[in-house]
C-alpha cells in the first residue's frame, strides 16, 4: 500500500517453518473459542433475565457492550502484535479473558455491562493468532493454514449458541460462563506451548505505540479499497447482530416459547456460513468480488423482508437464519480477500485491525438498534432494520462502482469525464 510506512515489526515465533497439524489445530480451536465468547449470552438472555429479575431486551445492552469492547480491543491491543512478542501478548489476553468469564455469573446491572465490555476488550486473541499463523507457515502452506484457522473461527462463532443453549438447559446459564472460562484456560496453555517467544521483542515504548496507532489512519487515507470494504463489513455485521439479538427474543414468545436449548440449536443452521466463506473465497480469487457482495446483500435484504412479513412461521425464520448467516460470511471473506490483496505484506495485520474494528462497531450498533426497537413492536419493528442495513450496503456498492467508473474513465479534451 503505497505511501504508508510500516513501523519496525518484531513478529513472535518462527517464520517460514512447516507447521505440524497439531499446531494448526490448536490455533484453529483457540480462534473459535475466543470468538465464541462474544456470543454465548445471546441464546440464554431469557434465562439470565429471569434470574437477574430484569427483562430480556434489557440484556441486549450486554451484547452491545461486548461488541463495543471488542472493537476497542481491536484498535488498542491487536496492533501490538506487529511490535511485540505475540506469545506473551496472547498469554496476557487469554488469562484476562478467563478471569472475566469466571466473574460474570456473579454480576448484574451496571457491573454486568462493564464486565461484558471488558470481555470484549480482552477476547481479541483470535485477531492476534491469525497473522501469527500466516507468519509461521511456509509460503506454499500459508493459504491452507490461514483457511483452517479461519474455519475454526467461523465455526466457533456459529456453534457457540448451540453449546450455550444446551448447557444452560441442563446446568443453568452460569455454567455456560464457567465452562467457557475453563476452556479458555486450557486453550491458553496450549497456545503458549505451541508458540515460541521472540527474545528480541521487548516491551514497546509509549512513543512507538502511538506511532503504531497513528499508522492505522494512514492506511485508511491511502486505500479507497479498504474504506469501501470496511463499510460493507460494518453493514454485514450489523445485519448479523440485528438477527441474532432479536431472534432469541422472538423464539421465546408465542407461538414458539422455545427454551435455551431449542434456541441454541438454531445456531446449527448457521454452520452453512463456513460453506459460504469457502465459496466466496474461490469466487473472489476469480475477480468476482463485486458480484459476490451484491448477491450477498440482496439475499440479506430479501431474507429480512420475508421474515418481517411472515415472522410467525418457523420455516421462514429458519430460512432467514440460514440465508443471512451464509450471506454475511460470504461477504465477510470476500471483503478480507480484497483488502489483503490490495495491501502490502508489512501492513496486513493493521489493515485487518481497521477492517475488523469497523466490523464489530457495526455489530454493536446493530445490537443496540435491535434492542431499542424491540419494545416498540417486537419482531415487526426489528426485521425492517435488517432490510435497511442491507439496502444501505447495496447503495454504497452502487455508489462506489459509479465513483470508480468516473475516476477510471478517460478525460475529454474539454476536461470533462
Amino acid at each position: 500500500m503505497a505511501g504508508v510506512e510500516a513501523p519496525a515489526t518484531r513478529p513472535s515465533g518462527p517464520e517460514g517453518t512447516a507447521l505440524p497439524r497439531s499446531t494448526i489445530l490448536v490455533l484453529a480451536v483457540a480462534c473459535g473459542l475466543c470468538v465464541a465468547n462474544l456470543y454465548y449470552i445471546q441464546p440464554i438472555m431469557q434465562e439470565m433475565a429471569a434470574a437477574l429479575r430484569t427483562t430480556p431486551d434489557t440484556l441486549t445492552r450486554a451484547v452491545s457492550c461486548t461488541q463495543l469492547g471488542y472493537a476497542v480491543g481491536l484498535v488498542a491491543l491487536v496492533p501490538l502484535g506487529d511490535a511485540t512478542d505475540r506469545r506473551r501478548l496472547l498469554s496476557v489476553l487469554m488469562a484476562s479473558t478467563t478471569a472475566v468469564l469466571a466473574v460474570i455469573p456473579f454480576a448484574s446491572g451496571a457491573v454486568l455491562l462493564c464486565l461484558c465490555f471488558l470481555l470484549g476488550l480482552v477476547t481479541v486473541s483470535a485477531m492476534v493468532i491469525l497473522p501469527q499463523a500466516a507468519n509461521m507457515a511456509l509460503p506454499e502452506q500459508r493459504g491452507r493454514v490461514v483457511g483452517t484457522v479461519m474455519t475454526g473461527l467461523i465455526l466457533g462463532a456459529l456453534l457457540c449458541r448451540t453449546f450455550a443453549g444446551l448447557l444452560a438447559d441442563v446446568a443453568g446459564w452460569r455454567a455456560v460462563f464457567w465452562s467457557a472460562a475453563g476452556l479458555m484456560l486450557a486453550v491458553g496453555l496450549a497456545v503458549r506451548r505451541v508458540l515460541v517467544p521472540t527474545a528480541s521483542a521487548g516491551p514497546i515504548s509509549p512513543r512507538a505505540y502511538l506511532r503504531l496507532l497513528a499508522s492505522l489512519a494512514a492506511l485508511v487515507r491511502h486505500s479507497p479499497v479498504l474504506v469501501e470494504r470496511t463499510l460493507y463489513g460494518a453493514c454485514g455485521m450489523a445485519a448479523f447482530s440485528i438477527l441474532w439479538t432479536a431472534l432469541p427474543l422472538r423464539l421465546g414468545q408465542p407461538p414458539y416459547e422455545f427454551g435455551p436449548a431449542a434456541i441454541g440449536l438454531m445456531g446449527l443452521l448457521g454452520a452453512a456460513g463456513a460453506l459460504g466463506a469457502s465459496l466466496a473465497g474461490r469466487l473472489a480469487d476469480g475477480g468476482r468480488q463485486t458480484m459476490v457482495t451484491a448477491t450477498a446483500f440482496t439475499a440479506i435484504l430479501l431474507s429480512f423482508a420475508v421474515a418481517s412479513a411472515h415472522g410467525a412461521s418457523i420455516a421462514v425464520l429458519s430460512g432467514a437464519v440460514l440465508l443471512v448467516d451464509f450471506s454475511v460470511q460470504a461477504a465477510h471473506i470476500t471483503n478480507q480477500a480484497t483488502i489483503f490483496a490490495d495491501a502490502d505484506g508489512g501492513t496486513r495485520s493493521r489493515v485487518n485491525t481497521v477492517y475488523m474494528t469497523a466490523y464489530f462497531l457495526g455489530g454493536s450498533l446493530g445490537s443496540a438498534a435491535a434492542g431499542a426497537a424491540w419494545p416498540y413492536g417486537g419482531w415487526s419493528t426489528v426485521a425492517p432494520l435488517g432490510v435497511g442495513v442491507a439496502g444501505l450496503a447495496l447503495l454504497l456498492l452502487l455508489g462506489h462502482r459509479v465513483l470508480r467508473r468516473r475516476r477510471d474513465s478517460p478525460t475529454t479534451p474539454e476536461g470533462k469525464h
